[in-house]
């Protein structure tokens, strides 16, 4: 992604995880808004267990830039997210999970490292802690 690219708005789709056997795998769609330092999009976690998880997020955060020294920037963005129902069930949302992430980008927007949570339809919290961020372009 070339700096121009990353003024104005633009998009990014993020793999999370996966990289090992079993592990929950979150892929995050995200429309980048820099003027605003805004995000929202769409995130998705699977995992190959039984039953298989399958759980689509409508996501929303904000971002900011981190400098710890010159030419040292990297960026937080943090955010979460409301499972997507595919039954409209408006008197029971409390069993639809919800996805809280944070990660930190290196200052290019492509590679970092993520910690998210979110809790699955049986009340569970999974947390996932320094998972690896690529973006796929």
């Amino acid at each position: 992604m070339s700096a121009n690219v990353q003024v104005g708005l633009f998009l990014a789709r993020y793999q999370i995880g996966g990289d090992k056997p079993g592990a929950p795998s979150f892929q995050l769609d995200l429309a980048v808004s820099t003027p605003k330092e805004l995000v929202s999009g769409l995130g998705h976690i699977t995992q190959a267990v039984n039953p298989p998880i399958d759980y689509t997020y409508h996501v929303q955060g904000n971002f900011t830039y981190m400098t710890v020294m010159p030419n040292n920037t990297h960026i937080l963005v943090v955010g979460n997210g409301t499972r997507e129902s595919i039954l409209p069930d408006v008197n029971n949302s409390s069993d639809s999970p919800t996805l809280t992430f944070r990660i930190v980008l290196e200052g290019d927007w492509k590679l970092g490292v993520a910690n998210y949570q979110y809790l699955d339809a049986d009340g569970n919290v999974h947390r996932i802690s320094d998972a690896p961020v690529k973006i796929i372009e």
